[in-house]
């Protein structure tokens, strides 16, 4: 017996799914090997009481990279990533994510992203390789 697994966009992804009507459905704009989403952080976003939970924050840095790379690479899922917070995010003010697509080699693609208040303050930023998935995994 083995273990199979097919990369599927069914528009239930949480951060940018059309049809996940509980997720952030962040809409994207991409250009060339770069992307970009506002994202307006409610309140049940929150970890500490006005403070957007940090790994929402990871999740969405995961997001810009791994929809980038798949879009100019074809199925591609996170193999590593790396996150840095530099000040809080507050709920209600708009964020502004970007990801950037650096190269790829083989299997893996290096990519990296960050988060900025709309006035230019930096939240936090990722790191990251993505592993092109060309076959179901087995």
């Amino acid at each position: 017996m083995s273990n199979t697994i097919e990369l599927v966009d069914d528009t239930h992804c949480y951060v940018c799914g059309k049809a996940n009507i509980h997720g952030l459905q962040l809409k994207w704009e991409t250009k060339g090997h770069h992307t970009k989403a506002e994202y307006f952080p409610a309140a049940h976003h929150q970890g500490w009481r006005g403070i957007v939970h940090g790994g929402l924050l990871a999740t969405v840095l995961d997001e810009a990279m791994t929809r980038l790379a798949w879009q100019l690479h074809g199925p591609a899922m996170t193999a590593e990533i790396t996150v840095r917070f530099f000040n809080p995010a507050r709920t209600g003010e708009k964020l502004i994510v970007t990801g950037e697509v650096s190269h790829a080699k083989g299997k893996l693609i290096s990519a990296k992203s960050e988060i900025r208040s709309h006035q230019g303050r930096l939240i936090a930023t990722a790191t990251g390789k993505i592993l092109k998935i060309k076959d179901p995994i087995t």
